[in-house]
């Protein structure tokens, strides 16, 4: 008995150490592991939770969350794991309730503390936020779980002096000693910061200080080889003479594709703001559903289910259709806006030929730029971290939407990111009608259906504080204040062949 107590304590300690290095997937594993021994070990369904959400596997976390409450109802560190995980579900008003509870309990815990902060962020309550920092900030006192959140309170407010003061003495006095994970969002955030104060070229600096922290390697060569593989992967024939089967025919889904910070989720909150549709922003499912059918990963997912018979599609399709109504409820248009879709659309059309698809088109310079200022993973998408990368990469898509537009037999609309901003009552009418839904006056104001109280209905994203208002042109020609910069994004534009 003794040596099995000794053995889970040294499996969650991996566990933990696994999470923190940000490998949340064998962290889940490690935890699942013990959990198989140990159903209600509290620490195990917190490691199991978190990695979860973190992967985005919301039900999974979520469920796991919940019984770990059940167990250790007035554990601090338990009702901050909830709240953290209902934070990734987007449901922000029931995670600051959490948060609040384990800070009533607990009130020199410096998590509790942390976390309590950073929902008052999730549920744009920035004042409070500030006001609750503040002392600490003026003292020289935040810590590297609040130096981040006291700055984004900054930030939402338009107080972007207070903003840039603050990263700046933090990132002096610790950021040397700092993980990335902790200097990264601050680097982010001063660019941003610098960028709302009229500084481009000192914003430009916190930028290239974000993306130099980590080396993630990326070959341009590799990815433009990969991308000519998948276009001769799906030739228009491929689609021909297939079986027309209901789950073939099935129109739930909608895939919204296009690059990073090209208005994905923009659009995605316009069409989950129907009262019968629903946004399940970036999920993993159609990548966890084919490995479990076809097993390996990555791009060899799509080059495996091009091969693909007919009954094996119709098992992937069953299995997907019945994850996504789990994730989005019962509705007749539930949207994804995977990163991974603008690779997949090729199985897109093998599985759901009748499923809508709609693709963004952002003015390529102020992608770039919000890709660059962002926080990417730097390690799976390195090419994030460099404008000419991030060329090349524009270039390799524009080429693959030029494919997949004349190939697949889904019906599909090309967005204008410009017109949408600019003109949504024209724009958005158009998207509906292209999803199969009748008019609802609710989509012309996502940033509503976006921060009711009761729905949870979308997952957080990077453009998160954006959503929550009004459709708007803020974001339009953002990238003129970078002009010389944008001389890499050109170069490496230019370097890929048009084929």
């Amino acid at each position: 008995m003794a040596r099995n107590s000794a053995q889970i304590i040294a499996q969650l300690k991996q566990a933990a150490a696994l999470f923190e290095a940000g490998r949340g997937r064998e962290a889940k594993q490690m935890a699942s592991e013990v959990l198989k021994k140990e159903p209600r070990n509290v620490q195990a369904l917190r490691i199991f939770a978190l990695s979860a959400a973190n992967s985005m596997h919301w039900p999974d976390a979520m469920k796991a969350a919940e019984k770990a409450l059940k167990i250790a109802p007035t554990d601090p560190s338990v009702l901050t794991t909830n709240s953290i995980v209902l934070i990734a579900g987007g449901r922000f008003e029931e995670a600051l309730s959490k948060a609040r509870t384990a800070r009533r309990l607990a009130p020199k815990d410096s998590g509790a503390y942390g976390n309590f902060a950073e929902c008052l962020i999730w549920t744009g309550q920035y004042q409070e936020c500030l006001d609750m920092l503040q002392e600490r900030a003026d003292a020289g006192r935040l810590t590297p779980g609040t130096a981040s959140t006291f700055v984004g309170a900054c930030f939402e407010l338009g107080r972007y002096d207070e903003a840039i003061k603050a990263a700046r003495e933090f990132l002096d006095a610790h950021g040397a000693t700092q993980p990335p994970m902790v200097t990264r969002p601050l680097y982010s955030l001063l660019g941003r910061s610098l960028e709302k104060a009229g500084l481009p070229t000192e914003a430009v600096i916190a930028y290239e200080k974000m993306n130099g922290l980590i080396d993630g390697q990326f070959s341009v060569a590799e990815a433009d080889a990969l991308t000519d593989r998948i276009i001769e992967a799906f030739p228009v024939e491929l689609y021909q003479g297939r079986g027309e089967t209901p789950n073939a025919q099935s129109e739930l889904p909608v895939f919204i594709v296009g690059l990073p910070r090209s208005g994905t989720s923009l659009l995605e909150r316009v069409v989950g703001a129907h009262s019968e549709a629903h946004g399940v922003g970036e999920t993993t499912l159609l990548d966890d559903v084919l490995m479990s059918h076809l097993g390996g990963g990555g791009p060899q997912l799509a080059f495996m289910a091009a091969t693909a018979d007919d009954a094996m599609l119709e098992r992937i399709r069953a299995d997907y259709l019945r994850g996504l109504q789990l994730q989005g409820g019962r509705k007749q248009r539930i949207a994804n806006k995977s990163l991974m879709l603008p690779r997949q659309a090729g199985i897109i059309g093998l599985l759901f030929p009748k499923a809508t698809i709609l693709i963004t088109e952002r003015d390529l310079h102020d992608t770039a730029i919000s890709i660059w200022a962002n926080l990417f993973d730097p390690i799976r998408m390195a090419w994030t971290s460099r404008l000419d990368w991030i060329g090349s990469i524009a270039a390799m898509h524009q080429r693959m939407m030029t494919h997949w537009t004349e190939s697949l037999p889904n019906p599909i609309m090309t967005v204008d990111y410009r017109e949408l901003a600019k003109n949504p009552a024209q724009t958005v009418p158009k998207i509906i009608e292209a999803c199969g839904l009748p008019w609802d006056d609710a989509c012309l104001s996502p940033e509503t259906a976006a921060t009711e109280k009761k729905s949870g209905r979308f997952a957080p994203t990077l453009s998160e504080q954006q959503l929550r208002r009004p459709i708007n042109t803020s974001a339009i020609g953002r990238a003129e204040a970078f002009a010389d910069k944008m001389k890499a994004f050109q170069k490496g534009f230019d370097s890929i062949r048009k084929k």
